[in-house]
């Protein structure tokens, strides 16, 4: 149950302080993580991609080389959905034997990445800090604190996609719809829930409902998981 009590205190820590500056580094890193869903779709099903960039103002976007209509379909759910996939197997691999691997990996996934794709930008920028981080926590070697951030990191991911899913895709799409909120939204932003319903005439906000949805049964699969792991 300890572990079950650590990723409740994350999420609901995380929660909270989503719109502080407390929170901004990761919340740019789940955006990283976001655009790496995108691009690794884009590699898997399409040509991959010319530009790969995660900016200051927690945007971001991956200028990708899809082959046709799946590989635009699948590229689309890439963002929302990798960033669950990315949280699953970061704190799936905390488990086992590779834990002490993961935030090494990440680092050099992140500078490589963007060293290719992002050129002197923001991007690179983070990518050099967080390698930097991720070196002096290898230095100070404690255990105690690499699980720590390793579940801070996988748990803030999954929270990133219920978040930004229910405000920035189905409250969004609710208030340009009834206009709910004056002042807010605007024209319709090219999100990936719009690409989505133009590819396949199903409205934006079922996209949001289904990966909210997606992201929230992954939050309970990881939490059963720790019950269960709690118990023997």
């Amino acid at each position: 149950m300890k572990q079950i009590g650590r990723y409740l205190l994350i999420l609901i820590a995380v929660m909270a302080l989503w719109n502080s500056i407390v929170i901004k580094p990761l919340k740019i890193f789940t955006v990283f993580l976001h655009e790496l869903g995108h691009a690794l779709m884009a590699f898997i099903f399409g040509y991959g991609i010319q530009a790969f960039k995660v900016n200051f103002n927690e945007s971001g976007y991956t200028m990708v080389q899809p082959k046709g209509w799946f590989s635009t379909f699948m590229i689309a759910n890439g963002g929302y959905l990798g960033s669950i996939l990315f949280a699953l197997l970061i704190l799936h691999l905390k488990r086992t034997s590779y834990k002490k691997y993961i935030l090494g990996t990440l680092a050099i996934v992140f500078l490589t990445i963007s060293i290719k794709f992002s050129g002197f930008s923001f991007t690179l920028l983070y990518s050099i800090l967080f390698a930097v981080a991720v070196l002096m926590l290898y230095m100070v070697q404690s255990e105690k604190l690499n699980d720590w951030i390793i579940d801070i990191i996988g748990i803030a991911s999954v929270a990133y996609a219920v978040y930004d899913t229910f405000v920035d895709t189905i409250l969004l799409q609710l208030n340009l719809q009834f206009h709910l909120i004056e002042g807010w939204g605007g024209k319709q932003p090219m999100t990936d829930a719009v690409q989505l319903q133009q590819l396949t005439h199903i409205p934006a906000i079922v996209w949001g409902v289904l990966w909210m949805a997606i992201a929230l049964f992954a939050v309970y699969t990881t939490l059963l998981k720790s019950a269960g792991k709690a118990r023997r």
